[in-house]
């Protein structure tokens, strides 16, 4: 199956504070499939499944290009090197991956026998909230190590 990602839009500035909201967006859908993970074979009602299911697509498909967007744009000296950059891309790669399989097996298991292949949905949901919170972590990483030594007294 081929993926193709749509066209990337910025409605958000490409800076460094716009990252920081990015992960705390990113971390309440991660907490949020936590939930979800915890309470199966129980799935949330359709209209949170739908919430849920938009959330993961458009994070996926926004906020892990902006993050790589503003992370190469920093100042030379300050910015990740390319390895770094491509490390991060291929993590996001694989988060979009996870996310778009997991919407799609979320949505299949809407009208299923209750316990049906739940092993394997909560395996999926906590690969894709794991996959997030490891890049957050990542990119939290890159953006430390960027900040100028601070001047320690004596």
């Amino acid at each position: 199956m081929s993926r193709v990602s749509p066209a990337v839009t910025f409605p958000f500035p490409l800076t460094i504070e716009a990252l920081h909201e990015d992960h705390v967006i990113q971390r309440w859908l991660c907490d949020d499939l936590e939930r979800v993970a915890d309470l199966l074979p129980t799935l949330p009602t359709l209209p949170e499944l739908r919430r849920i299911s938009d959330r993961i697509l458009r994070i996926t498909s926004s906020h892990f290009a902006r993050a790589e967007r503003v992370l190469g744009a920093m100042p030379a000296g300050q910015r990740p090197t390319p390895a770094m950059l491509d490390a991060l891309h291929q993590m996001h790669v694989q988060d979009e991956m996870h996310g778009q399989d997991l919407v799609v097996t979320l949505w299949q298991h809407v009208g299923t026998v209750a316990g049906a292949n739940v092993g394997q949905l909560s395996y999926m949901l906590r690969c894709f909230f794991d996959g997030c919170r490891r890049a957050i972590r990542l990119k939290e990483s890159y953006l430390a190590e960027s900040r100028p030594e601070r001047v320690r007294p004596d």
